[in-house]
């Protein structure tokens, strides 16, 4: 049992909100769940009626993004409003213009700035980007738990250091391996989904468990009660696990929690079981081809903010991760309450696997 259990922990890195969905980002041909690194980017803005695709059902995901299209996107994910709109008196968008609404409520609500010309058929830069998006979303600088994240090509005399540090320590653009963002990089259909999206729903919140309760979950034939231990070693808060079924010897589980990540580890294993990104955004966040500490599948985030009903108790602030072990044609899904933890653990028809039973205050 103890190893069945333990290899349900580390299968299950993360998980996410509802069913099991198409292995196609609504019917793309070209976007595939598991091997395209922005689909669930995508999928969240398709859902949303934000994006689409093209009359020969692909996406296109490598195409480049024209300015008029990103303004009107930019409009329906925001919701701006479409009345008393400010004129921009762009030479190149005239009130005839078809997009000119939309440019000009994103021009009202200060997206986009004075100037003689929009080149509404244009696409923009990664750094342009990052500057829309934190105007689009009010993004602060987050600190970072080893400082601030800096790039070989953007200097901190670049006018667009700063956007460029909004984005990338909310995890919304994180940069190339070899260390640079690459600024004036046209962005692509599949990268404004990416940016947008991870923008939209980037959330900063806390989901260690509260050491002021015992916690009781539940796999269908045994109850585990989970105590905080009193200590805190390599960064990691420790908890006991007590089977209250039958005996079982469980070793001690930590959790920890800082600006950059969320862990979680067994004290006789020597890498993380869990490793989620923090501020948390719509995203991939692992793949089955990563070699690392976490190799356990195609894990991604799917929901920061969502909202999940465990045994008549309904959770708010909740987040939702999706683990797709191909090999085994296995997809689990996880949720973490803000301030509780992990509250549920299903497999791909809804059945629960491991559940919050009750907290009991100390």
């Amino acid at each position: 049992m103890l190893k069945k259990w333990i290899m349900m922990c580390v299968i299950c890195l993360l998980a996410v909100t509802g069913t099991m969905q198409s292995v196609q980002a609504a019917g793309f041909k070209d976007m595939n769940k598991n091997t395209s690194s922005l689909y669930v980017e995508v999928e969240y803005l398709v859902g949303r009626g934000i994006i689409s695709g093209y009359p020969d059902g692909k996406f296109k995901p490598n195409a480049p993004i024209a300015k008029k299209h990103i303004a009107a996107m930019l409009v329906r994910a925001l919701d701006l409003p479409m009345l008393d709109l400010k004129d921009p008196k762009y030479q190149d968008v005239p009130k005839t213009h078809p997009y000119y609404k939309e440019i000009a409520a994103a021009y009202t609500a200060g997206l986009f700035s004075d100037s003689a010309n929009f080149q509404p058929e244009s696409s923009i830069s990664r750094a342009f980007m990052a500057r829309l998006m934190g105007k689009a979303c009010n993004l602060k600088v987050q600190k970072m738990a080893e400082g601030d994240p800096g790039f070989s090509d953007v200097p901190r005399n670049s006018e667009f250091h700063t956007d460029i540090l909004k984005v990338s320590t909310n995890h919304i653009a994180t940069g190339y391996p070899d260390g640079t963002f690459k600024p004036n990089q046209l962005i692509t259909r599949s990268h404004f989904a990416a940016f947008l999206t991870r923008a939209l729903t980037t959330r900063a919140m806390n989901i260690l468990p509260d050491p002021k309760y015992t916690y009781y979950y539940t796999d269908g034939s045994s109850t585990y009660r989970y105590e905080y231990d009193r200590k805190e070693e390599n960064g990691l808060a420790y908890w006991r696990i007590h089977n209250e079924t039958k005996y079982e010897s469980i070793p001690r589980l930590g959790f920890g929690q800082n600006l950059g990540a969320y862990v979680e580890a067994f004290d006789d294993w020597f890498h993380f079981d869990q490793y989620i990104p923090h501020p948390f955004v719509i995203t991939k966040i692992h793949s089955e081809n990563e070699i690392g500490p976490v190799n356990y599948g195609n894990v991604w985030i799917t929901g920061t903010n969502e909202v999940r009903t465990v045994r008549d108790v309904n959770y708010q602030d909740v987040l939702a991760i999706e683990t797709s072990i191909p090999w085994e044609k296995q997809t689990i899904f996880e949720y973490y309450a803000k301030d509780i933890g992990l509250i549920q653990r299903v497999d791909s028809s809804g059945k629960e696997l491991f559940g919050l039973v009750k907290r009991v205050r100390k």
